[in-house]
């Protein structure tokens, strides 16, 4: 029986984590993979509790094969916990074999554990690589280490945390908004209320609609997060604003529409978003645009379909699932026929040269 031990602190878990930990047991040809939470790390601090990190973990491998959590370091009572202390005290039976995973990171400072001449026999090292490490081979050498190839990826929790990637399952994204966690407590520090519920809203549609159209579904929950962001700034500064800022579009559109401009300022200077993708998906959330990509069809469409609006959107949701490009025009045409019935005349060049791209001007007359 081969056994991974694939410590860290999870904080949060991500499919980074789960690609690694399925890459690992087919290399190592392993049975079972434990995820060895860290209780008080030393190298760095956690930002969310034990238990929601613990609680994030097991809905994110609730559905893999051969899985599991140990819980050897969060239910010691020691003040400092080794990894050399740590595995002593699992129970390894007769026939095992036992692998202990970890990064190139650590593969650096590998000479600086407690331990570590003891912990190379107690059970077998194994590194993978990790974007921005090299190998140590002074290290892999001295303490026999394997190394394994895993394939490279920017993902990280620090990346989730800090809302620059959310690739994670979707069962961790939900746990962290409804625990408020992480990135959540400074987007409600722009929008509460109805504004909030709309926005994550939008949020989990424009997930659903990515993930069936092959759509980068990170960016689309990122963008969806932050396309209101600047909804409640004074609307006197919205003004100041565009005018500075955008003056091909100021007097153009309704005022009400240009809290798509400043929620891009806010996504970039606040939130430090610096992907182009999604800042454009956010500045043109409202209004659209000609020649849209289908990232921005998806942001469009989530904000104008998703379940909190007062109407049945359930068809229209659906629509975009299927197909996001003869969705997102079955939406423009629902928008018109709206403006039609309340008699409402279009004003706004962004939305109408939109219009006239994807539907034609017959539809406007």
């Amino acid at each position: 029986m081969k056994t991974i031990i694939f410590g860290g602190s999870f904080d949060p878990i991500h499919n980074g984590h789960i690609q690694i930990a399925r890459k690992a047991q087919s290399i190592l040809n392993a049975d079972r993979v434990l995820f060895l939470v860290a209780k008080s790390p030393r190298w760095k601090k956690t930002m969310s509790s034990t238990n929601h990190r613990i609680n994030m973990l097991k809905l994110a491998i609730q559905n893999e094969k051969n899985m599991e959590i140990s819980y050897l370091e969060v239910d010691s009572i020691e003040e400092v916990n080794y990894t050399y202390k740590t595995l002593l005290r699992y129970e390894k039976k007769d026939d095992e074999e036992v692998y202990f995973l970890f990064g190139y990171d650590q593969l650096e400072v590998l000479d600086k554990w407690y331990e570590i001449d003891k912990l190379k026999d107690l059970v077998h090292l194994v590194a993978f690589n990790r974007l921005g490490y090299s190998i140590n081979m002074n290290n892999v050498t001295k303490y026999n280490v394997q190394l394994i190839d895993i394939g490279l990826s920017s993902m990280s929790s620090s990346a989730l945390r800090e809302l620059k990637n959310v690739d994670a399952p979707k069962e961790v994204l939900d746990y962290i908004v409804q625990n408020e966690l992480y990135y959540i407590p400074k987007i409600k520090s722009y929008i509460s209320g109805h504004r909030y519920d709309h926005t994550i809203s939008v949020a989990n549609t424009a997930y659903e609609i990515a993930k069936r159209n092959s759509i980068n579904v990170s960016k689309a929950y990122i963008a969806s997060l932050l396309h209101d962001i600047g909804k409640n700034v004074d609307i006197n500064l919205q003004d100041a604003f565009v005018k500075k800022n955008y003056p091909s579009y100021y007097g153009l559109l309704p005022l009400a529409l240009y809290h798509q401009f400043v929620s891009v300022d806010i996504a970039k200077n606040d939130f430090k978003i610096d992907d182009n993708e999604i800042i454009e998906a956010i500045k043109y959330h409202a209004t659209g645009k000609a020649n849209m990509t289908k990232l921005m069809k998806c942001v469009y469409a989530s904000d104008k379909i998703e379940p909190t609006r007062d109407y049945d959107s359930s068809l229209l949701i659906n629509q975009c699932k299927e197909d996001i490009d003869l969705g997102f025009n079955q939406v423009l045409e629902e928008n018109v026929l709206f403006f039609k019935k309340k008699n409402i005349p279009f004003k706004n060049l962004l939305t109408i040269s939109c219009i006239e791209y994807y539907l034609g001007k017959e539809i406007l007359k």
